[in-house]
């Protein structure tokens, strides 16, 4: 089996890069034409899925009954694998944005999709300038644009949960909009930060009940975060949905 999993992940990194051409291209050629993002959006979710399933990832989502498509919100993720952003955007039900190093938006194909569809670049090399991007992204929200990302900051080396960063919570604090633990099981699994090999297996995204920010105020973003990142570690220790009793 670790035979194949090694031969077959030129090809896979392969289609992967192919993917993103692909469909990186037609979003930004369908960008003149959509003023919502959506439709780009859509391009983003097909790319993922495209990309999920040339790994032979498996991916099951539950609880999309939980958030609505007339509001927005901030959804948070444990971060394991390169496979997790690819899982959030084939599976989330509704558009959301991310926040990315500006220097990521000039990457030929994924920087023409990142612009163009409205994701939020941060410029980290100057205070002032990152406040000026965070400021973007906080009226973003507010005007009703959903937002995901990851609290951890970085790929769990161990597969553990590491501590969260509270930017994306000061985010949904000031914006006064839901943040929705999102727990994402198997992927470090599938593609540890210690390989590029993917290996075949099955993911569960797990959406969770929205947590409303009036309960803390802006001075409570230690708590917020404390009950976001519990509701995740319960959530990872419990299993999959479809195994727990």
């Amino acid at each position: 089996m670790k035979l194949l999993v090694y031969l077959w992940a030129p090809f896979a990194n392969l289609l992967w890069y192919a993917h993103t051409v692909v469909m990186a291209s037609l979003s930004f050629f369908i960008w003149p034409f959509d003023g919502t993002g959506d439709r780009q959006f859509w391009c983003a979710r097909w790319w993922c899925r495209l990309v999920a399933w040339s790994i032979f990832a498996r991916i099951r989502v539950h609880g999309v009954e939980r958030v609505r498509g007339d509001r927005s919100y901030v959804y948070v993720a444990n971060h394991a694998s390169l496979i997790d952003t690819p899982a959030l955007f084939a599976y989330l039900p509704y558009p959301f944005r991310i926040v990315a190093k500006r220097n990521l938006f000039f990457v030929p194909f994924m920087g023409w999709h990142l612009w163009t569809a409205g994701h939020f670049p941060i410029d980290r090399r100057d205070p002032r300038k990152t406040a000026r991007s965070l400021r973007r992204v906080i009226e973003g929200v507010r005007r009703g644009r959903s937002l995901a990302g990851f609290p951890e900051g970085t790929r769990t080396p161990d597969g553990r949960l590491q501590d969260f960063k509270p930017g994306l919570f000061r985010i949904a604090l000031k914006a006064g909009v839901p943040v929705v633990p999102v727990t994402i099981r198997g992927t470090f699994a599938l593609l540890p930060r210690t390989t590029l090999a993917p290996r075949p297996g099955s993911v569960d995204v797990i959406v969770g009940e929205p947590i409303a920010t009036t309960d803390y105020g802006e001075r409570g973003v230690d708590r917020l975060i404390d009950h976001t990142r519990e509701v995740i570690r319960e959530t990872l220790e419990a299993g999959s949905p479809d195994r727990r009793g």
